[in-house]
């Protein structure tokens, strides 16, 4: 026998906790135990110690000839050539009513900038004869919103569709709200709505410059939306605003109890939109989601996920299959950052799939890595998570790791807190 590979621990107040990213399994030892619980750990042959049937049965002790690599990597592909449900994300326009200093769309060249109702009409059609019984969509920008009525009259026809079950989801910036449209989304199977925010008042408008909308309207929109779907509010996170972004949490605390949640990204400069001079570091970033997830708990806020448990062997859409982005003109994409169809591997005609290349996983594919095959990868203790990270920030010179690789333990306690606290 021996130990796992792949586990993590923290102490929480009297108690330790012991979590396994293969098997998604959590053990809570009290302190007084833990010595002896660590010795079981150290001795996995030591069936007499009372420990040990329980470390056995979750897979923190496991027999010599178990591969734990081998099998973290089964599951990887497994979930990258899953053929049980189609998800793709659509980018129905590029156009925005905003001018985010930050954004990763701007300053580049669009061929095509929005669906046309013959795109809308091609998308259909291609999707009504796939073989995938469930269908997910998650309209995506530029400002999706924008393309409402358009949206609006493609899920009209899709909910007619008997062959196939359609759901959706929606990543805007809360700018538009339109009740006769979230109603009926509604009815046509939203699951969410993720709305990106920068803060309020001034630093709103110095980091989203735009005549049309303010934070106030953001905040008056996203608490109309609640009433018809659930509501992850994701807070965009630089220097300009890591200071004052609590504001946000003070203007939705009576939303506390309701269908919103809240989650952390970091504003990031690319080349093509330069905005390092407001760019966190790493470490600062994770310091600050520590301290405002905590924050957020105590005030008894919702936290939408903790991304470094309950994988199920893709960190990203780009590694499965199934999972692909369609732009404007129908041309077909792994990531939602690429917009040239020179880019694309497939493009929609006539209703049927024309791909550009050789149909391939993401072992074999220009974009996609095998992380089995990457000596950092393939030693590190997150790979059941990470399954060798963003290939897009690898590809451009940045780091491909997850954020959250040297917090492991302070997200495990966050975790604690949000699953199994309340």
């Amino acid at each position: 026998m021996k130990k796992s590979s792949y586990f993590i621990s923290t102490r929480i107040d009297d108690f330790v906790l012991y979590y396994n990213l293969v098997n998604d399994t959590l053990l809570q030892i009290p302190v007084e135990r833990n010595e002896d619980f660590i010795g079981c750990l150290q001795n996995p042959n030591n069936t007499r110690s009372i420990y040990w049937q329980k470390l056995y049965e979750d897979r923190f002790i496991v027999e010599d000839d178990y591969d734990e690599r081998k099998e973290i990597q089964r599951r990887h592909w497994k979930t990258v050539k899953s053929a049980d449900e189609l998800n793709i994300t659509v980018i129905s326009t590029l156009k925005c009513n905003s001018d985010c200093v930050y954004c990763y769309q701007r300053n580049l060249d669009f061929q095509y900038a929005e669906m046309t109702e013959t795109d809308f009409d091609g998308l259909y059609e291609f999707l009504s004869k796939v073989p995938q019984r469930n269908i997910h969509i998650n309209w995506y920008g530029g400002e999706p919103l924008l393309a409402k009525d358009k949206i609006l009259s493609f899920c009209a026809k899709a909910d007619k569709d008997k062959r196939h079950t359609y759901s959706y989801s929606l990543s805007t910036n809360a700018s538009i709200y339109d009740e006769k449209f979230f109603r009926m989304m509604d009815r046509y199977g939203m699951t969410n709505v993720t709305v990106s925010v920068v803060g309020m008042g001034e630093t709103h408008s110095a980091l989203r410059p735009s005549t049309e909308y303010d934070s106030e309207r953001v905040i008056r929109n996203i608490i109309s939306m609640i009433r018809h779907t659930h509501v992850i509010v994701n807070l965009n996170l630089c220097k300009r605003n890591i200071d004052n972004i609590k504001e946000i949490f003070e203007e939705l605390s009576g939303y506390r109890h309701s269908s919103l949640s809240l989650s952390f990204s970091r504003i990031v400069s690319y080349d093509h939109r330069p905005c390092a001079e407001i760019e966190l570091d790493v470490d600062t970033y994770m310091k600050h989601i520590i301290e405002m997830s905590n924050w957020a708990l105590d005030h008894q806020f919702h936290i939408s996920d903790m991304s470094c448990f309950q994988n199920f062997g893709v960190y990203c859409s780009v590694y499965a299959k199934n999972n692909y982005v369609v732009g404007p003109g129908l041309y077909l994409y792994q990531c939602d950052r690429s917009y040239n169809p020179e880019d694309s591997f497939g493009h929609i005609v006539d209703g049927k799939l024309l791909y550009h290349k050789k149909e391939t996983n993401c072992d074999a594919t220009d974009f996609c890595i095998d992380p089995y095959k990457v000596d950092e990868c393939f030693a590190c203790k997150l790979l059941p998570y990470c399954n060798g990270g963003c290939d897009y920030l690898r590809k451009i010179g940045k780091d491909a790791c997850p954020p959250e690789k040297n917090y492991l333990e302070e997200y495990l306690k966050l975790y604690y807190r949000i699953f199994y606290e309340r």
